[in-house]
C-alpha cells in the first residue's frame, strides 16, 4: 500500500508551507493512471495527520489527466 508513503509526503509538503498554521483542507489532483486508490489515501491521510497541524483537515481529490499526482493547494485557518 503505497498510499501510506504518499500520505506522509503530502503531510510533509503541506506542513513545510503552512508555517505552523492549522490546515483545514488539502486539494490533490490525481489522474486515473496514477495507480492511487482514493479510499486508501484518505484512510492513510487521517492516520498520518493525527497530532499535526493537519489533524481533521479535509482531503479533496480532484480528477486529473494520465498519471498526474499533484498537491494542488491547501487552505489554512485564519489567524485569530
Amino acid at each position: 500500500m503505497h498510499e501510506l508513503g504518499l500520505s506522509r509526503s503530502i503531510v510533509g509538503i503541506v506542513r513545510e508551507h503552512a508555517n505552523g498554521r492549522r490546515v483545514k483542507r488539502v486539494r490533490l489532483t490525481i489522474g486515473p493512471q496514477a495507480c492511487v486508490e482514493p479510499g486508501s489515501l484518505e484512510f492513510c491521510f487521517d492516520i498520518v495527520t493525527a497530532d499535526t497541524e493537519l489533524a481533521g483537515a479535509t482531503l479533496e481529490i480532484l480528477p486529473g489527466d494520465g498519471n498526474t499526482f499533484l498537491v494542488k493547494d491547501f487552505e489554512t485557518e485564519e489567524a485569530a
